[in-house]
């Protein structure tokens, strides 16, 4: 069973190489062209090799497909010489660098991103303890001091100042009593 996607590029190959007396008339414009042709057909004929070269490095078959991909991506948008010795061992390079530059945008990733969890949390007994609560918790404290408010205006002036200064602020009953005057039994009646 022949490939169509390879016999097409194949013969546009043929059409290229054909027209080689107008390509040196040209420059070297045609010849990269031919090189980039005989690089797309030779990726498209090696296709399962490199995912296999790719997957034995990068260890995940879904990234090696990515990274077989991105080697199509540069084939068509990379500068290219006008000859290549071997288009088998240049399109393995190329699959090495891109899968290297994978790795290593990885590695900085994940440095950067555990040093952002290092300054965004505290570890207790082993575990990572968020500076910040999540947003769950935060909308449900907020609906508490809601709650709260509103219970603390439905108090009378005086139950509500004892309230505040004792609960919020930390005042002792004593130090409430002679602040506002009164005993330290009306104080405790208010709380």
């Amino acid at each position: 069973m022949e490939n169509p996607t390879a016999a097409f590029l194949f013969d546009g190959l043929g059409a290229l190489a054909g027209d080689e007396a107008a390509g040196e008339a040209r420059g070297n414009s045609t010849l990269t062209e031919i090189v980039r042709t005989q690089l797309v057909f030779e990726y498209v004929a090696m296709r399962d090799e490199l995912v296999r070269f790719l997957t034995a490095r990068l260890g995940q078959a879904a990234l090696a497909e990515d990274i077989y991909q991105d080697v199509f991506v540069r084939l068509n948008t990379a500068q290219l010489p006008s000859e290549i010795g071997s288009p088998r061992a240049f399109l393995y390079r190329m699959a090495f660098n891109l899968a290297n530059d994978h790795r290593r945008a990885s590695s900085r990733r994940v440095a950067r991103d555990g040093a952002w969890v290092d300054s965004a949390t505290h570890s207790a007994g082993g575990e990572a303890i968020a500076d910040h609560p999540d947003v769950d918790h935060a909308i449900d404290a907020r609906r508490e001091v809601q709650r709260m408010i509103a219970v603390l205006k439905e108090l009378p002036p005086k139950c509500r100042e004892v309230f505040t200064l004792h609960r919020l602020q930390g005042v002792s009953h004593r130090q409430i009593a002679d602040t506002l005057g009164i005993t330290t039994k009306t104080v405790e009646k208010h709380m």
